[in-house]
C-alpha cells in the first residue's frame, strides 16, 4: 500500500507529511535483524544437532550390526565342528550311539575320547615318548603326536593327515574308521554310508576262552606203571588235571573241560574231537613218562611233529600203545595218510603249539626242579586231529624209582598243577593282547 504526500494550497508538498513506505525505526530493525541472525544460527545448530545425532545413530546401528556379524560367524564356525555324525549300532545289542565328525582346517577328524566310548577301548598317552596307545578289540594301535601314521601290528599306515591336540583333545583322522573297517578289524567293524556296525563279541573269537586238559589213559588203560609203589600213570596225571582245572577256573576268565573225570577209558581220537566239538581254544594232554631205562628221569613237552631222535620215537610208541585198548573200527583213523592230514592242518597253530611247549617246559622244571629233558616233537595220536594249539605234557619218570616216589606226593603233584597253569596263564596273556 503506497503512502502520498498532501500537497498544501499553493501546490506545495508539506515537509515531513510524507512519510516511508513501512518503514521501522532503526532499533526495531536492529532487533529484528539480531532476531533473525539468532534463529539462523540456532536453525544452524540443530542442523549440527541432527547431524550428530544422525551419525551416533549410525554408529549404535553399525556396532550392531558388528554384534550380529559375529555371532554369525561364531555360530557358522561352531555349527561347522558338527557337519555331520554317524550313527553306531551293535550286533545282537539294542544298544545305541553316534559319533561326531569335526572339521579342522577344512579337514574331517575325530575325537578320540568318542573313538574310546564307542569301541569300548583303552588309552595310554605318553608325553615323553609322544606316543598314543589307542587299544581297541585287544589290539594296540599308535598314533604320534602331530604326525599322520598309525601303527597296527608290524606296519605303519598313514592317516594322510596329522593327529590334532586342540583344547586338550586328541582328534584322529577321519581316515582312520576306513582302516577299522577293511584292515584292522573287518570282522568288528562295518561302514555303511553314516552308520557304523560294531560287533563287540566279534573279538572274542580271538581269545582264549576254553581250555580242554587231557588226563591221559584211564579206565582198562592203566598207562605206565611204576615199578616199585606200582603207582598207575592214569591216577596220577587225572588229580593233576583237576588241580589244574580249579587253578585255571579260579585265576582266569576262562572255561575248563576234562576229556574225562572220573576212571574211565576214551580213546585217543576222541579226544581231540572232543576238544573240535566243544571249540576249545588250547588242548593240554597230561601224561607221565616211562622208559626202559630205569635212571631215566626228568620232564619233557611234546608238540605235533613227526619225531626225529630215538628218544621221541620211543615216548611216541608208548603214548600210542594205548589203541591197542580200542576197537578195530576206532584203530583205522590211525593211518598215516590220516596223521599228513592232521598235521597240515595242525601245521596252522605250530608256532602257537611251540610257544606254550616251550613256556610249560620251563615252568614244570622251575616249578618241580627235575631234569631238564627240553622241548621235543613227535607224532602222538592224542594230538592228531586237534584244530588248535595242542601239547603233550610228561611230568617226570614213573620208571624211575625216585621220581615215582615223587609223583606219589600231593605237593609234587600240585606243583605240576601249578606249572601248567602258570604257564597257561602266560601264554594266553601273550596271545591276547596280541589279538
Amino acid at each position: 500500500m503506497k503512502h502520498t504526500c498532501p500537497e498544501n494550497k499553493s501546490g506545495h508538498i508539506r515537509l515531513g507529511a510524507c512519510l516511508p513506505i513501512h518503514r521501522e525505526p532503526r532499533r526495531a530493525e536492529s532487533e529484528r535483524s539480531m532476531k533473525i541472525i539468532y534463529n539462523l544460527k540456532r536453525f544452524n545448530f540443530n542442523i549440527n544437532i541432527v547431524r550428530v545425532s544422525s551419525c551416533c545413530s549410525w554408529l549404535k546401528r553399525d556396532f550392531q550390526m558388528k554384534k550380529i556379524i559375529i555371532i554369525i560367524i561364531l555360530l557358522s564356525l561352531t555349527f561347522s565342528l558338527f557337519a555331520n555324525e554317524y550313527t553306531i549300532s551293535y550286533v545282537n545289542s539294542s544298544r545305541k550311539d553316534h559319533l561326531q565328525i569335526y572339521q579342522l582346517q577344512n579337514r574331517s577328524y575325530i575325537d578320540i575320547y568318542d573313538l574310546i566310548r564307542v569301541f569300548e577301548a583303552k588309552l595310554d598317552i605318553n608325553p615323553n615318548l609322544q606316543t598314543i596307545d589307542f587299544t581297541i578289540f585287544n589290539k594296540k594301535c599308535r598314533f604320534f603326536f602331530d604326525n599322520k601314521w598309525v601303527k597296527f601290528g608290524k606296519k605303519n599306515y598313514n592317516l594322510y593327515d596329522n593327529i590334532k591336540i586342540q583344547d586338550g583333545n586328541f582328534y584322529i583322522p577321519k581316515y582312520f574308521l576306513n582302516l577299522c573297517a577293511n584292515k584292522f578289524f573287518p570282522d568288528c567293524v562295518v561302514i555303511n554310508n553314516n552308520r557304523i556296525i560294531v560287533n563287540l563279541t566279534a573279538m572274542e573269537q580271538y581269545l582264549i576262552k576254553r581250555i580242554v586238559i587231557d588226563p591221559g589213559h584211564g579206565g582198562k588203560d592203566p598207562g605206565a606203571v611204576g615199578r616199585i609203589l606200582k603207582l598207575k600213570e592214569k591216577d596220577i596225571v587225572l588229580n593233576i588235571a583237576k588241580e589244574t582245572k580249579q587253578l585255571l577256573e579260579n585265576n582266569l576268565d576262562v572255561e575248563i573241560l576234562l576229556t574225562r573225570e572220573d576212571d574211565r577209558f576214551v580213546s585217543l581220537g576222541d579226544r581231540t574231537e572232543f576238544a573240535n566239538n566243544h571249540q576249545a581254544d588250547l588242548f593240554v594232554s597230561i601224561h607221565c613218562n616211562a622208559s626202559r631205562n630205569t635212571r631215566a628221569n626228568g620232564t619233557e613237552v611234546y608238540y605235533l611233529s613227526p619225531a626225529k631222535t630215538t628218544e621221541a620215537r620211543a615216548v611216541e610208541a608208548l603214548e600210542n600203545d594205548a589203541i591197542r585198548f580200542e576197537d578195530p573200527e576206532s584203530i583205522k583213523r590211525y593211518t598215516d595218510l590220516d596223521f599228513i592230514l592232521y598235521d597240515m592242518r595242525q601245521s596252522e597253530y605250530l608256532i602257537e603249539s611251540i610257544d606254550l611247549t616251550e613256556m610249560c617246559q620251563k615252568s614244570l622244571v622251575k616249578e618241580l626242579g627235575t631234569n631238564d629233558k627240553g622241548v621235543k616233537h613227535a607224532n602222538f595220536y592224542v594230538l592228531r586231529g586237534a584244530f588248535m594249539p595242542a601239547i603233550l605234557v610228561e611230568v617226570a619218570f614213573l620208571s624211575n624209582k625216585w621220581e615215582e616216589q615223587r609223583l606219589k606226593s600231593n605237593w609234587f603233584q600240585n606243583q605240576a598243577a601249578k606249572a601248567i597253569y602258570e604257564s597257561i596263564k602266560q601264554f594266553k596273556e601273550k596271545y591276547d593282547k596280541m589279538n
